[in-house]
């Protein structure tokens, strides 16, 4: 059996007649966690929104678990057990914290149920104290906490984050980076999108830096630190 779990082959998406990704290709195995890296623009956002049908790339190929997905439905996509939280966290207006994750909630396309609803709230204390809270009402840190337990409920196996902890202080980002590491402990796959390198060499098995819509550097954390010249240069020139 194939271990990749996710692969990207030779994608190129555009937005009208604006070409942003150019054959695009990496590939995730099963259980690792990898980190999406570059500047703002560069393709980051689009890169997900390719895997996940929300946007279709005008050619290249998306395989999960070694079948071809590239012609799936947003929805088809996620009930083969990708979850997602977005860069914004994506709170409803009109529910609790208790009926944001139990709206979510649901086993694996296998029938695996590991990440309940009393999992999520023993990782998220914080989360426990506000269940009647709208979503909007609680704080940012907060709301991250949320929307990774609303992913976690429905038993992915890969977990995808746009800006993990963007715009969050540095406690509550290292209280992120502890859950992210302990859902990687669990056995699912995440594709993190981020800034911080040191954080993510730690966290991270390979890591993707993209500039301009094109691989700059695909490699492990170790060949990473052989290259971090190269990859800090691609993130801030």
């Amino acid at each position: 059996m194939s271990s990749s779990l996710l692969e990207v082959k030779q994608i190129n998406t555009l937005y009208g007649q604006s070409h942003i990704l150019h054959n695009l290709s990496f590939r995730l195995d099963k259980g690792q966690s990898m980190s999406l890296m570059g500047r703002n623009g560069m393709g980051k956002t689009t890169t997900l929104k390719s895997i996940l049908g929300i946007v279709s790339p005008r050619s290249g190929h998306i395989y999960f678990d070694g079948a071809d997905i590239s012609k799936l439905p947003t929805w088809k996509r996620m009930r083969k057990d990708i979850a997602y939280v977005p860069e914004g966290r994506g709170m409803f207006h009109n529910l609790t914290v208790k009926e944001h994750l139990q709206m979510a909630a649901r086993a694996s396309s296998t029938g695996e149920a590991n990440w309940d609803y009393d999992r999520v709230l023993e990782t998220f204390p914080r989360l426990k104290e506000r269940l009647s809270n709208l979503g909007t009402e609680l704080s940012g840190g907060e709301q991250q906490m949320l929307a990774i337990g609303r992913a976690l409920v429905t038993n992915p196996r890969l977990l995808i984050l746009d800006e993990a902890t963007e715009g969050l202080a540095p406690l509550i980002r290292q209280d992120i980076w502890n859950v992210i590491a302990t859902i990687r402990e669990s056995g699912i796959s995440t594709l993190l999108v981020d800034k911080n390198i040191k954080a993510l060499k730690k966290l991270c098995d390979r890591h993707v830096v993209i500039v301009k819509g094109k691989v700059e550097f695909d490699g492990s954390s170790e060949e990473l630190d052989q290259n971090l010249e190269k990859v800090e240069t691609a993130l801030s020139v």
